[in-house]
């Protein structure tokens, strides 16, 4: 208000000083010209503030039905393959089209993850806005490969809250086997669901009999020569009052065999075995179940790694890192640096030296030739620490608070690799805690995960490798907390793959040794389902990042291929192979120099989903009524369109939005000026003033 009356007063003043004094109109004309300039001086004032207006929308919202296709390879695993192949998607396409003239229609695929199949096909007619009449525009089919090693409904059902959370949703149609091999199992978490589940049972119903693996737990890399355990999870369904006999082999040789009495219809058993790791070296191990079998393989290693943490004080973060190493390294703890006094040896007898909250001003990171990881907290003594080595500065912000920040993968990052799964969910993991800080890095490092604060993504590092002049290898965690993702993922996924995964390769990286210039990067085992990816990085003497000469890389002394060239590293995608052991050696020439690296990967057929086709009835209409929605077989998926559109329940809503927008933006407003300007031009036209 008080911007309108001081704008009214400057244009009276102005105006004032054109008509009040002039004796060249009339009385009532000059009244009105006066009051034309007001008007357009006053608007014009008011626009110099920038103001703006205070508006209340009512804005209606379509309900949104939501598609949740399996998408996992069991569906096309049964006697009615080629209909879901061939007819399904048909039907599925019929039945979106027919929902869409009455809701907003929303369309994923899941299998060990969820994929967006609305984004990613979404036509819209040209020039066609963006708006809640989503619903008149055609989506795409659903491009339904049903190649997908896993399933993992509640993970497709908690993405589905995550980001409908607050929406207008009608109903979830969930269209699934009810197959589950990865993470929990979603019935035992959906009571308090938002939204109600409209499931329809695909697959084969028919309970065969079958004796099948269900799981099988090890260590992928085991000491020489020491027994290893080996957990096998079998099951039976209706092969009542029959054996079952299990077979362990080891490289072809069998190890053991047991046999086991069938005591019921729908029989489970654990078994534990002791097998000996023998020599090092890379071993296959097949468990044989009937015609069931799964092969494993692991890598046996003759060397032991001393790790050190060097800590403020005990913290979960150390037992967790400690947890996600295996039988091969030695840890110990101190929570000072008298070593010696401690464990009897000195700083130099050990590989690795982790820094939990630096805070010690005696201790010399940079006087040691040993690669660290150090993890920054709120109780880390900064000014210590960037005197203790020179990679890295850190700077206390004015705020004495901690920051929550999430990490996501970068992409750029080429170090070693990490699994595609983990790389989706890292932003689900929960955050870090770090004090309000300022990095910066002296030299070049390598961003294995960027920083998210508020959700909003920014190019600062959570987790940072770097090499010194003397080749030592460097890591740098920035937040304290990473505990919490160990325990996020048993939750979600009762397993910690992706954390022990994340943390075993950096300091596995960070082991490597300081003079090897040629580094060749891979998982240590891939599905005969995925493409190999390879990434390598030669250094020349003075340990810059070269990639001028060709590199070679020869597989089983059987594929000869040659690397593409990147930003200073070199990448190769082989693609498919089978399943089996695969040794290489990489070699490239530069300057006269000979560069080799040698190693092993695997490629395995784990067959998850061929372990259980039977279709999990009971758990598709449980999730269902548990949520207030309906259950349907295959046969009756004609009716759920029907129930759909008879549903009270699903309907449109009104919202009542807040919304500030510029009063410079309203276009109105420059006809109004233009007008008032333009009439008090011709009057003064008219009366011979102009």
């Amino acid at each position: 208000m008080w911007l309108i009356i001081l704008a009214l007063a400057i244009g009276a003043v102005y105006a004032s000083l054109l008509y009040l004094f002039s004796k060249k109109y009339s009385k009532s004309l000059t009244i009105l010209l006066f009051s034309l300039r007001t008007i357009v001086v006053a608007i014009l004032v008011m626009l110099f503030f920038n103001p703006y207006i205070k508006q209340k929308i009512n804005k209606i919202e379509q309900p949104i039905v939501i598609f949740a296709q399996d998408n996992s390879a069991s569906i096309i695993m049964t006697k009615d393959s080629i209909f879901y192949r061939t007819k399904y998607p048909k039907i599925v396409d019929s039945i979106v089209n027919t929902l869409e003239k009455n809701y907003d229609v929303e369309k994923l695929l899941f299998g060990g993850s969820v994929n967006d199949a609305s984004s990613r096909h979404f036509d819209r007619p040209q020039g066609a806005e963006k708006s809640h009449e989503i619903s008149r525009f055609r989506f795409a089919p659903l491009e339904m490969s049903f190649s997908e090693q896993y399933t993992n409904i509640s993970e497709a059902l908690s993405t589905i809250s995550r980001q409908y959370y607050k929406k207008n949703v009608g109903a979830v149609i969930l269209l699934s086997d009810g197959i589950v091999n990865q993470g929990i199992n979603p019935e035992l978490n959906i009571e308090n669901y938002p939204f109600p589940i409209y499931s329809v049972t695909l697959g084969d119903t028919v309970s065969y009999p079958s004796m099948t693996i269900k799981d099988v737990k090890y260590n992928k890399t085991v000491p020489a020569n020491m027994l290893f355990p080996l957990r096998v999870t079998v099951n039976a369904l209706n092969n009542k009052g029959k054996e079952m006999n299990v077979a362990v082999k080891m490289d072809g040789n069998m190890v053991e065999n047991v046999s086991l009495p069938v005591t019921s219809n729908r029989f489970s058993k654990t078994l534990d075995f002791n097998i000996d790791s023998g020599d090092e070296g890379t071993k296959q191990i097949e468990i044989m179940v009937g015609q069931s079998s799964r092969r494993v393989f692991i890598t046996v290693t003759d060397k032991k790694y001393r790790v050190l943490c060097i800590a403020r004080a005990p913290h979960p973060d150390i037992a967790a890192i400690k947890s996600a190493l295996d039988d091969h390294f030695e840890f110990d703890v101190t929570f000072n640096n008298d070593v010696e006094t401690r464990h009897g040896t000195s700083l130099q007898d050990y590989d690795l030296v982790i820094l939990h909250q630096y805070n010690d001003e005696t201790f010399q990171e940079t006087s040691l030739q040993i690669p660290t990881l150090s993890i920054i907290g709120s109780n880390t003594n900064f000014d210590a620490f960037n005197k203790s080595q020179n990679i890295v500065s850190i700077n206390r912000g004015a705020a004495n608070t901690n920051l929550d920040v999430r990490g996501r993968f970068n992409n750029a990052f080429g170090l070693f690799t990490i699994s595609s799964d983990i790389k989706n969910e890292l932003k689900s993991y929960p955050p870090l805690a770090l004090p309000h800080c300022e990095i910066a890095f002296n030299g070049r490092h390598d961003d294995a995960l960027l920083m998210n604060v508020m959700d909003i993504e920014t190019s600062n590092p959570l987790l940072a490798f770097s090499t010194d002049s003397e080749g030592y290898k460097h890591a740098f965690l920035f937040g304290t907390g990473c505990w919490r993702w160990k325990l996020y993922e048993y939750f979600h996924h009762k397993n910690n793959d992706g954390f022990n995964e994340i943390f075993s390769k950096t300091i596995k990286y960070l082991l490597t040794e300081k003079d090897k210039e040629l580094t060749v990067n891979h998982k240590d085992s891939y599905l005969n389902t995925e493409n190999i990816n390879i990434s390598a990085e030669l250094r020349n003497p003075s340990r810059e990042l070269v990639n001028e000469p060709d590199l070679h890389i020869i597989i089983n002394n059987s594929y000869d291929y040659i690397f593409a060239k990147g930003d200073n590293n070199y990448n190769l995608n082989i693609g498919m192979l089978p399943e089996g052991i695969y040794n290489y050696r990489a070699h490239a020439s530069l300057g006269g120099i000979e560069y080799n690296s040698s190693g092993t990967f695997t490629v395995t057929s784990e067959g998850a989903e061929a372990q259980d086709l039977t279709a999990n009835i009971e758990r598709m209409r449980s999730l269902a009524s548990q949520t207030g929605g309906k259950h349907y077989y295959i046969a009756d998926i004609q009716q759920l369109t029907k129930d759909l559109q008879n549903d009270d329940r699903i309907t449109s809503i009104s919202r009542t939005e807040t919304r500030y927008d510029d009063l410079i933006n309203f276009k109105w407003l420059f006809v109004i000026v233009l007008g008032l300007i333009t009439v008090e031009w011709l009057l003064r036209k008219i009366f011979g003033i102009y």
